[in-house]
């Protein structure tokens, strides 16, 4: 089993396969991203501190780009590669890891700055 079969560039979340697409696949950072896992799609958004974040945004592709024509008419989606793909992989799945890492968190009250932080991203 010492051969992957090419997985390298395929990231997996949760044993599903993670698509990443770009408004801006030229300059990925200056356009939106999206995430799609088998929990649907997410939006990655940069907060003005360089804080990540993914929100949940659609459930199907057709919804993504239903979604996105609403504030960008005409933007076309390409799949993001390379290393910025990577980046924005190992971004998510870290992020996921943190929050399913603490399921107790999810019942207790947020204990104030960092979620508060975490919640304001400058739109």
């Amino acid at each position: 089993m010492a051969d992957n079969g090419g997985q390298s560039e395929r990231e997996e979340f949760r044993g599903a396969q993670i698509q990443i697409l770009g408004t801006n696949p030229a300059s990925p950072e200056n356009g939106r991203i999206f995430v799609w896992t088998k929990m649907g799609w997410f939006e990655r958004l940069e907060g003005p501190s360089g804080n990540i974040a993914f929100t949940p945004v659609a459930d199907s592709e057709e919804e993504l780009r239903e979604f996105i024509s609403r504030d960008n008419p005409g933007a076309d989606l390409s799949e993001l590669g390379g290393v910025y793909r990577e980046e924005v992989s190992v971004e998510f799945i870290q992020q996921s890891r943190s929050y399913s890492d603490s399921p107790e968190d999810s019942s207790e009250e947020p204990s104030g700055e960092d979620d508060q932080e975490y919640h304001q991203h400058g739109h």
